[in-house]
């Protein structure tokens, strides 16, 4: 089969797939009986999402969300290629910083969040910085690989070259990792939504994390699920975006098996 059919195949058999998962939904609920408030129908899911994309509310709460995400993801990109720099290059920050990155990565977020609250208060600096928090190692730990995977043929010559540290990062290191960077941005995007959702189930005043958790508390179940797939959806509009970003950048690094549509084999 040719690439070109594999993809229109793909294309076909996601929306098919789905089809026949919510049919199978709709029809156990209404063969089971299940009541609505602990399961919905996908129909009562529908009507509950075309309520909140035209209601004010959700370009509200929705705002405030995307703020704290962003400003939390570009913290934890910026810090986490500065600390990757600094971990790659010198085995003293390595054997200091690591543990530490290691064992704040391993407390659970949703322990520490009421702690982040009470220093940075209710307001948006404490989601940015759970947001910033949870989407730091993911960054971190991808740099780090992407860093350490370049050629060690170049490293070598650019040794015998007698290039500076900034040289050889500059033209060897950072060009081999920006697939790493990628795919550690494509993880930050995603953690730093739900670092922003943990400060918000904590404690705030508005956003989609706060909507959420009033839904849940009024037992609106159906409510809660439109959101979910909303947010479902924001992870799936990232991932499409930074593949298509990698595809169209990183050209010259797709895997050499692959061939164009159309060429000889």
């Amino acid at each position: 089969m040719s690439l070109k059919r594999e993809k229109s195949w793909a294309w076909v058999l996601f929306p098919l797939s789905l089809a026949v998962l919510l049919a199978a939904w709709e029809a156990l609920i209404i063969w089971v009986e299940v009541p609505i408030y602990i399961l919905p129908p996908p129909s009562a899911i529908v009507g509950s999402l075309m309520e909140i994309v035209t209601s004010k509310l959700l370009y509200q709460n929705a705002a405030v969300t995307l703020l704290e995400t962003v400003c939390g993801f570009a913290l934890s990109v910026v810090f986490g290629i500065f600390f990757a720099v600094l971990i790659t290059e010198s085995r003293i920050c390595e054997r200091i910083l690591y543990p530490y990155f290691a064992a704040l990565q391993s407390m659970p977020k949703v322990a520490i969040a009421p702690l982040v609250v009470i220093w940075f208060g209710f307001g948006l600096s404490s989601k940015i910085v759970l947001a910033a928090l949870l989407a730091f190692f993911p960054m971190l730990v991808n740099a780090v690989e992407g860093l350490r995977a370049a050629d060690p043929g170049r490293l070598k010559l650019m040794h015998a070259l007698d290039a500076s540290r900034w040289q050889t990062l500059r033209h060897v290191r950072l060009p081999y990792a920006m697939p790493f960077f990628l795919a550690g941005i494509e993880l930050a995007g995603i953690y730093a939504m739900l670092g922003a959702l943990v400060g918000e189930f904590v404690g705030a005043q508005k956003g989609i994390g706060y909507w959420l958790m009033a839904m849940n508390m009024n037992v609106d179940t159906s409510g809660s699920f439109a959101l979910l797939v909303l947010l479902a959806l924001y992870g799936v509009v990232l991932q499409a975006g930074i593949g298509r970003i990698r595809r169209r950048t990183l050209f010259w690094a797709q895997p050499a098996g692959r061939m164009r549509p159309g060429a000889r084999q």
